[in-house]
């Protein structure tokens, strides 16, 4: 199945939920995590250690250090979605009738669909 590389790019902006939809688990994992880093470190750098529900929390300017770096991952992330998808929905070489994913012809059927390959002589 086709995956669409627009809604790909819109679901990754949910941290690795784009990269979910095109089956790329590791992928996803890898951007959730890299997310997740970026928001401890820099919430680290600026001094966000303990936040008390009794205080107002960190001022805004500390807000806007810590979701700059983390909305730069997330749209990084959309665009690697974007580009995934793109590459997996060019045909490359001769495509399966069926499924239309490409195929190696010398195993004699789809290795996705299990569609068997009839051979014409011209």
């Amino acid at each position: 199945m086709r995956r669409r590389p627009a809604f790909a790019a819109a679901l990754a902006v949910v941290p690795a939920l784009g990269h979910a939809y095109l089956r790329r688990w590791t992928r996803g994992l890898a951007w959730l995590t890299l997310l997740a880093g970026a928001t401890l470190v820099f919430a680290g750098m600026f001094g966000v250690d303990d936040i008390a529900p009794s205080s107002l929390g960190p001022s805004v300017t500390t807000a806007l250090r810590i979701a700059v770096p983390v909305a730069v991952v997330l749209a990084l992330s959309a665009v690697d979605a974007y580009v995934l998808a793109q590459r997996d929905a060019r045909p490359t070489g001769i495509a399966c009738p069926r499924c239309g994913r490409g195929v190696d012809l010398s195993i004699g059927f789809c290795w996705y669909c299990s569609v068997e390959f009839e051979y014409v002589d011209e």
